[in-house]
């Protein structure tokens, strides 16, 4: 099974509504893009057009190895822009800038490859249920880059008050996998950790700069240090840790609410997780009424079962709430916000089994439908293929990504904490 060996195995269509204002001061642009994740897209507007970047708003990002469309808004500009891999139009104008909120998720066109014809058909048949029953609404493999490229978890080194491997973790830690310049850069810093003088010398510009110098100057506040570090790395490690906990605790949740029967394993970088091939009306009416909310020290922990299936897995890192308070780094500071545990596809269409012209003797599968804003489709097509629990995985079952290298780094903390692999 192949996903995105074209960007246009992958297209997203951003379901928007804004209030059509014609006299507004921000302009809605659709932004079409092809091979560029929203930010680099974002930039690139700015650099042709001269907009100011923070004129420019938002409702999500999209994926780079897709064909994307989504809104935009400009303040008082009306732009229009014809790249090859990027096209913004003007459509409208509103009174405010677009935000998350205002999205109502995302249509998908799929095109899934390199499927025997027994596993077409199994995808075909497995459909129905996962329509009428949906799936378990987890994170997938994007929100954890950081094990793909073994660095670990930053954020668990952070709410343990080791603040050192937190910055080496996040600054220091070359992947084996990436093939970009940082990974020499990384792997020199790490050598030469401690020595600031040094590592001032080899890294440059505005992103270590002022970090080494700080460290010069503070040698053992690593702490402060963390501040130095763009704050949107910092963001970006704080969710993979909280988006972990949710994963693992949603997981330990269905134990009791599938039976063994009809359990199904979803494999990811961050462990096997649990699903459903079928689950009983009573069980999916209870999971859509639970409150399972993602971990923040400002919330009550959500519906009694999913609290005490979150203390748990706190528990299982050596985790206290107090932790979250007297270790806090500005921008690694968790907030509880609403997940719905269960999701269901809308707009489902019927699969389309056709020869792959890539793929000699194998066909590939067309799949269209839409999903609520947060939930990965890649989350889906796994649940499609997904194995029973029990089964023993096979070569077809492995996921041909990188693994994190020895399945460290996911649990307890005196693993995590002294794991010296890599970083994105």
């Amino acid at each position: 099974m192949r996903l995105k060996i074209t960007p246009d195995d992958f297209r997203v269509r951003e379901l928007l509504e804004w209030k059509e204002v014609p006299n507004g001061n921000f302009i809605v642009h659709k932004l079409h893009k092809e091979k560029l994740s929203t930010p680099e897209a974002l930039t690139m507007l700015a650099r042709e057009t001269g907009v100011q970047r923070s004129s420019i708003a938002y409702a999500g990002l999209k994926d780079r190895q897709a064909v994307t469309d989504q809104f935009v808004t400009i303040e008082r500009q009306a732009v229009e822009l014809k790249l090859p891999n990027l096209r913004v139009t003007p459509v409208g104008a509103t009174d405010r800038p677009i935000t998350s909120k205002m999205s109502q998720g995302n249509a998908f066109t799929i095109v899934v490859r390199d499927l025997r014809p027994t596993e077409a058909a199994a995808l075909r048949r497995s459909m129905p249920s996962l329509v009428k029953t949906g799936y378990p609404n987890y994170f997938d493999d994007q929100r954890f880059g950081s094990l793909r490229h073994g660095q670990g978890f930053p954020m668990l080194s952070v709410l343990i008050g080791d603040y050192e491997r937190a910055l080496q973790q996040l600054v220091a830690e070359p992947s084996p996998v990436a093939i970009t310049g940082d990974v020499k850069l990384k792997r020199t810093l790490q050598l030469r950790w401690g020595d600031w003088d040094a590592c001032a010398r080899i890294a440059r510009g505005p992103a270590y700069e002022p970090l080494f110098e700080f460290l010069i100057r503070n040698p053992r506040d690593f702490r402060t240090a963390l501040k130095f570090v763009p704050l949107r790395l910092r963001v970006i490690h704080a969710f993979a840790y909280q988006s972990f906990l949710w994963n693992r605790a949603v997981s330990n949740l269905l134990r009791v609410a599938v039976k063994g029967a009809q359990r199904l394993r979803l494999s990811t970088l961050a462990g096997d997780l649990i699903a459903w091939k079928y689950l009983a009306p009573e069980r999916e009416a209870k999971l859509i009424d639970m409150r399972t909310p993602l971990f923040g020290v400002d919330g009550d922990g959500g519906s009694e079962a999913f609290k005490k299936s979150m203390i748990g897995e706190m528990k299982n890192a050596e985790l206290q709430r107090g932790d979250f308070i007297a270790n806090e780094v500005p921008g690694m500071i968790w907030k509880e916000e609403q997940r719905d545990a269960l999701v269901k596809p809308t707009n489902v269409t019927d699969v389309r089994i056709e020869p792959d012209e890539m793929h000699e003797g194998n066909v590939k599968v067309s799949l269209q439908f839409a999903l609520p804003r947060g939930a990965y489709a890649t989350m889906l097509i796994k649940r499609l293929f997904a194995p029973s629990w029990y089964s023993r995985p096979t070569d077809r079952d492995e996921p041909r990504a990188p693994r994190t290298p020895g399945g460290v780094n996911l649990q307890p903390r005196s693993i995590v904490r002294y794991d010296d692999d890599y970083e994105d």
